[in-house]
């Protein structure tokens, strides 16, 4: 149910793009930025969630980006609607679970004391 949802990992935790996400909901990239901007906007104690970033484009250009963890692509997420916008959240969710089990995963196996033989 994940395909072509990308998650990576940006500060520790699962991370999703504006670029990805404007294009899995079948935005402008530059409308899912205005969006962006206006949640942070009206409550600076959420930008902690979106981490700001740049692509290159063909170009050779420089353009603004960013990245969101699950609460940022949540409240993000949350304006869009329709049956084929529900079902990419649906998507999103369990490509951010996912993540993090891997995360989880990784801590625990980095924490386990080394046996020697």
């Amino acid at each position: 149910m994940t395909e072509n949802v990308i998650v990576y990992q940006r500060n520790g935790q699962p991370a999703v793009s504006s670029r990805d996400v404007a294009e899995q909901f079948g935005k402008e990239h530059k409308h899912v930025l205005d969006a962006i901007k206006n949640i942070k906007a009206e409550n600076s104690a959420v930008t902690s969630m979106f981490m700001e970033d740049t692509y290159t484009a063909g170009t050779g250009k420089k353009y603004p980006m960013y990245y969101m963890n699950r609460d940022g692509f949540t409240l993000l997420a949350m304006g869009f609607t329709g049956k084929e916008a529900l079902a990419w959240k649906l998507k999103y969710i369990q490509a951010f679970n996912m993540m993090e089990e891997r995360l989880k995963a990784q801590e625990i196996k980095a924490a386990m004391p080394v046996m020697d033989a």
